[in-house]
């Protein structure tokens, strides 16, 4: 194919998707109320940015709205702190009224461009790759979080693409990049850490495969590349210690509702966490659909994109022989995932107010890796996309209004 000819198709595909995403993003602002420069009440990371701005680890205050931890009768933030890390240049001009939305929305437009870039770099074409991006972000739960700022939203907005960088650096044999990007993902969601043997795995075949080298000798070699990654893990750990004398606590179990009621997590919640996640809506007795504001909604429902991921494993097994690496690979994302929603199912929120079920938001990225793998071997499924990302449009969009409105 010409190269030129082949830029140009890129590029238009690109401005499609993102095109696609504003578009989305402008309509949930219309229909929600939202505002781009909206001020952000729930700015828990500006807070904190502000705060160590100012030369101090805890808030200097408590602000009655948020999550926060207390620990010795000090205010801290209780999320991970990566997210206050991207906004604290930012406070030097806005203090704790950093424009968070504009943040969250460029990090949406890199999310869904970067899934473009990898798909077609795993082997899709350009008008695949721009279908299978949009089928991951706005006809999925993402559309729920990445327009809105608020605290949980923001981290979870910014972890889907950081990841999603990640793997597209590991794609590239950008080993250093890679890690680091991912180490970035942990500090907004721990659990992320679960990722790393998929990660692992893409550098390995990129290296073994384009390079002909050893990945762990090539990482000995480069071993400079791996700092970055280090450093920030290193600054986490450091921070935690300073705030709650732990390197592995960043202040969630400093909650009240986690210190004095209930375990944050336990075994005994995994029964109602599994059944909220294969829920299936129920209709009124007006005959409307009921639309539950605190997640129990099917994340099937809410991410059809990962019934295509399961219905090319399924193929691929059956054609093992000509699929093997790809099954191998999109195996490896499965077996992760399965391990991060037995865990996330052991907390005792799932995520509180909300449209579906978005902790299984994080696990997107990595299951578009696995599906955009497993579709490079078997693009005619490409067509099973239109009707699923339909109605992940569809009933997202519903949803979201639903829940945003308070309807």
């Amino acid at each position: 194919m010409n190269t030129k000819k082949w830029n140009g198709e890129l590029i238009s595909y690109g401005i499609l998707s993102a095109g696609t995403l504003l578009l989305v993003y402008y309509l949930l602002h219309v229909l929600c109320g939202f505002s781009l420069m909206d001020a952000n009440a729930y700015n828990t990371f500006a807070l904190q940015a502000d705060s160590w701005r100012q030369g101090r680890l805890h808030l200097g205050q408590d602000y009655p709205w948020l999550e926060l931890a207390i620990y010795k009768d000090q205010f801290f933030c209780s999320f991970p702190p990566f997210p206050s890390y991207v906004l604290f240049p930012l406070t030097f001009l806005f203090g704790s009224n950093t424009p968070d939305g504009v943040i969250a929305l460029a990090f949406s437009v890199a999310a869904v461009l970067g899934l473009m870039k990898a798909g077609v770099k795993i082997g899709l074409s350009g008008r695949d790759a721009c279908i299978l991006s949009l089928s991951f972000t706005v006809a999925t739960n993402f559309m729920f979080v990445f327009f809105n700022p608020a605290v949980w939203f923001f981290a979870q907005t910014i972890c889907f693409s950081v990841s999603v960088l990640a793997i597209l650096a590991a794609l590239h044999g950008k080993t250093g990049l890679s890690l680091f990007l991912w180490s970035c993902g942990v500090g907004c969601r721990p659990m992320q850490v679960l990722y790393l043997p998929v990660l692992v795995a893409i550098l390995y075949r990129y290296y073994r495969e384009e390079k002909q080298e050893n990945l762990f000798l090539v990482s000995i070699r480069k071993w400079y590349t791996l700092l970055p990654c280090g450093a920030v893990a290193l600054s986490y750990m450091i921070l935690n210690y300073l705030r709650f004398g732990k390197i592995t606590e960043f202040g969630h179990n400093y909650l009240p509702e986690f210190m004095y009621i209930h375990k944050q997590f336990s075994p005994e919640y995994l029964q109602d966490n599994l059944r909220s996640l294969f829920h299936m809506p129920q209709i009124g007795e007006d005959g409307r659909l009921v639309i539950d504001h605190f997640g129990n909604c099917n994340i099937l429902l809410v991410n059809p994109a990962v019934i295509l991921f399961i219905c090319l494993m399924i193929v691929a097994l059956f054609r093992f022989g000509k699929n093997k690496k790809e099954l191998l690979s999109s195996a490896l994302v499965y077996l992760c995932t399965v391990v991060y929603m037995i865990v996330t199912m052991m907390h005792a929120t799932m995520g509180g107010w909300q449209f579906g079920n978005r902790y299984f938001i994080d696990c997107l990225p990595w299951i578009f890796y696995g599906t955009a793998v497993l579709l490079s071997r078997q693009e005619k499924m490409v067509k099973g996309l239109i009707p699923i990302g339909v109605w992940g449009l569809l009933f997202n969009l519903y949803g979201t209004i639903v829940v945003y409105c308070n309807y």
